[in-house]
């Protein structure tokens, strides 16, 4: 099965092997998406902007808030189970299917509680050239800046996993071993927070910036040249 492996800190970086083009930019918590705000606590089997969300096995259903040794919330999506932002929570040995009504190429996800190790681990997995992400691999590509440990309270430990360049994909799996993986979507270019562009967005403009500033800098040199 391929993977990939790189580290990515507000940029997105070339996938060194599995998908051909993919890369993974990682942002750390806290934020708030408000993806599932739409659906109540302890729900499967829905659709929202034209994906479906289902059951395939195990234990898996939109929650709020914490509950001690079951789930616990994303860091900044609130811990009360009354007035918390909804996402959702696959519990251990349980698998959640998203399947898109139009085909995608990248998919963003707030990934709470990172699970990072052989004994308790989350994994996000496209079918398309067998891609798969686990908490394993995005400790292993932050370098010491992703924990791992399942902390909620720990941003290096909620990170904004954006993935791009993937191969044409219609269904995603999101599975966790043991303790629960909670995560909620995000959308492409705006942090649900309060609209901040994300880090690959935050990347072009400041190729789009420099780009300006050239072109700025080769105006004013041929002004000067004719005015001689």
């Amino acid at each position: 099965m391929r993977k990939i492996f790189l580290l990515a800190t507000g940029l997105v970086w070339p996938a060194l092997t599995g998908a051909a083009s993919a890369g993974v930019t990682l942002t750390p918590g806290p934020m708030n998406p408000q993806y599932f705000a739409g659906e109540a606590a302890h729900q499967n089997g829905f659709t929202i902007n034209g994906t479906t969300w289902s059951l395939v096995s195990g234990v898996a259903e939109t929650e709020k808030g914490s509950l001690a040794s079951v789930y616990a919330a994303p860091l900044g999506m609130g811990t009360n189970q009354t007035t918390g932002t909804t996402y959702m929570a696959v519990e251990g040995g349980g698998m959640e299917l998203a399947t898109f009504a139009t085909p995608q190429t990248s998919i963003s996800i707030y990934w709470g509680s990172i699970d990072g190790n052989p004994f308790n681990m989350n994994s996000f997995a496209v079918t398309i050239d067998n891609y798969t992400l686990t908490g394993a691999d995005l400790v292993a590509m932050g370098m010491g800046s992703v924990s791992g440990t399942g902390d909620q309270f720990d941003p290096s430990g909620n990170q904004l996993v954006t993935i791009t360049g993937l191969g044409l994909f219609t269904t995603a799996t999101f599975t966790s071993t043991a303790n629960a993986f909670e995560f909620s979507l995000v959308t492409p270019t705006v942090n649900q927070t309060g609209g901040t562009p994300e880090p690959s967005t935050w990347a072009m403009m400041m190729v789009g910036f420099a780009g300006l500033g050239y072109a700025a800098a080769r105006r004013n040199t041929k002004s000067r040249a004719l005015a001689i």
